[in-house]
């Protein structure tokens, strides 16, 4: 009778560990009904030559994408996005610095569709929204629609914090109206396919980090 409680007692502390070790490995990932908050900085050097002169000019690129975004499922995540960038464009005749600055406000939908291990989760992502573009010191707007379908990875650091890589546009779409002191002069539409996205990953990518709720 002894053996039995003791034989009894050792399975049930046995089970009570596994339980607790199960109940405390840490999961990675979204699971429907989280909230996730995610920011992606990017900045990018082009360097434009004159044909006529052979003067280069270095421009640089800045952009802050903020999102929030709601899982449907432990795959699928709607929301909302903002765009922040700035750039130089050229100078004046002066040689003062012209700037560029752009404003973003959409909507994204996110499929994650592949995990590669416990941490690693590959996504695909569409985005459609209202785009502006200004030039400083001139009276020169741009404004339209832009969409865009793009491909990234989430890394989890920790159950609710993860890196992103977003490898920009795979594919996108700009129909923007140009106008100077308030007048159309003209309009652009671009519809852009990058197939070699990977080849140049380090050239468009954006990183940021993700937190979760």
């Amino acid at each position: 009778m002894k053996k039995l409680v003791l034989s009894l007692v050792a399975v049930a502390a046995f089970g009570f560990t596994a339980n607790a070790q199960e109940k405390e490995k840490p999961t990675f990932g979204f699971q429907e009904g989280n909230v996730m908050i995610e920011g992606s900085f990017q900045i990018k050097d082009q360097v434009a030559k004159d044909s006529n002169t052979g003067v280069k000019v270095k421009n640089t690129h800045y952009n802050f994408n903020p999102k929030v975004g709601y899982f449907l499922s432990d795959k699928v995540a709607v929301g909302a996005s903002l765009g922040f960038g700035k750039a130089n464009v050229g100078s004046d005749v002066l040689g003062s610095d012209i700037t560029g600055t752009t404003l973003y406000a959409g909507a994204f939908a996110r499929y994650y569709f592949l995990e590669l291990g416990n941490r690693f989760k590959t996504y695909a992502e569409v985005g459609v929204g209202y785009q502006e573009g200004k030039v400083s010191d001139l009276k020169y707007k741009e404004t339209g629609i832009a969409a865009g379908i793009d491909l990234g990875f989430n890394y989890f650091l920790t159950e609710k914090l993860a890196v992103t890589f977003a490898l920009g546009n795979v594919f996108s779409y700009k129909n923007y109206d140009m106008k100077n002191d308030g007048n159309k002069v003209g309009s652009i539409s671009e519809t852009e396919a990058n197939l070699n996205v990977f080849n140049n990953f380090f050239d468009n990518a954006t990183f940021g980090l993700v937190y979760k709720f």
